[in-house]
């Protein structure tokens, strides 16, 4: 096991040294200012650190897309988990779910600033709305994944409805649950981002938006660096607390 892993590690390295060797051939070939060299972006990233920046609109960022991530977190489990054991609360949610899913909820952005207004609020929303189908699919889907053997056999036991609830529909929904919050997550940080370019002096996306206004792509740069490293630690939290909660997938692995 151990091998692979470090198999896996070694390929994952060599991806990042590959990725970052074109992008400095391709702005020395270019010779613009526009397209700036690795030190350019790297001393960037280390005076927006160095003087808190980036700790500070990262932090603004967080706070915005969590807020809107747990919201939705908590109405998708709800009502996927519901939707996935009652027929009743199906007929009346996953139609519009299916309809409203491949909707661009982007859209709707001005009209949410509409109501909300401009500032956190209304960045909130839209991180919820755009993070509730993905979480809401993967809590049915979840919630679908007790067999009905499971079922008859809990009732035969006399489980109540808080112990088939605790020993089976959560065992069974949760792998699937967290496999979409790994999913919602990118999403989260995707749709802060875009909606920190309108009208907010906060945030990682204000940031991107300002260097570009001002053609400085290596603090833009820069920036979306510190998006994919926070993308990637975000993940695997994720990941681990997967691997910790969800014991008894790893006890049948042994």
């Amino acid at each position: 096991m151990s091998r692979i892993l470090n198999a896996t590690t070694m390929r994952n390295i060599l991806g990042v040294v590959l990725a970052i060797s074109a992008w400095q051939v391709f702005a020395i070939i270019s010779d613009t200012p526009l397209i700036p060299g690795l030190e350019r972006i790297v001393a960037e990233l280390l005076y927006m650190l160095r003087d808190g920046t980036i700790a500070h609109h990262a932090l603004s960022s967080l706070a915005t897309g969590g807020a809107g991530l747990c919201l939705a977190l908590v109405v998708a489990a709800v009502l996927g988990v519901g939707a996935g054991r009652n027929w009743v609360v199906d007929a009346a949610i996953h139609p519009l779910v299916t309809l409203l899913y491949p909707v661009p909820k982007l859209a709707l952005y001005p009209l949410i600033i509409l109501l909300l207004g401009i500032g956190w609020p209304s960045r909130s929303a839209q991180v919820a709305l755009e993070c509730f189908f993905p979480l809401f699919v993967h809590s049915y889907a979840g919630a679908k994944a007790v067999s009905q053997r499971a079922e008859w056999l809990a009732r035969n036991v006399g489980a109540g409805p808080w112990r088939f609830f605790s020993d089976i529909l959560v065992p069974s929904a949760l792998p699937t649950m967290l496999t979409g919050l790994r999913v919602a997550v990118p999403i989260m940080l995707i749709v802060t981002t875009v909606t920190e370019f309108i009208g907010d002096s906060q945030g990682l996306g204000h940031l991107i938006a300002r260097s570009a206004a001002y053609f400085d792509t290596a603090s833009s740069l820069a920036v979306v660096f510190v998006l994919g490293v926070i993308g990637m630690i975000c993940d695997r939290i994720i990941v681990a607390l997967r691997h910790r909660i969800v014991f008894w997938e790893r006890a049948a692995s042994l």
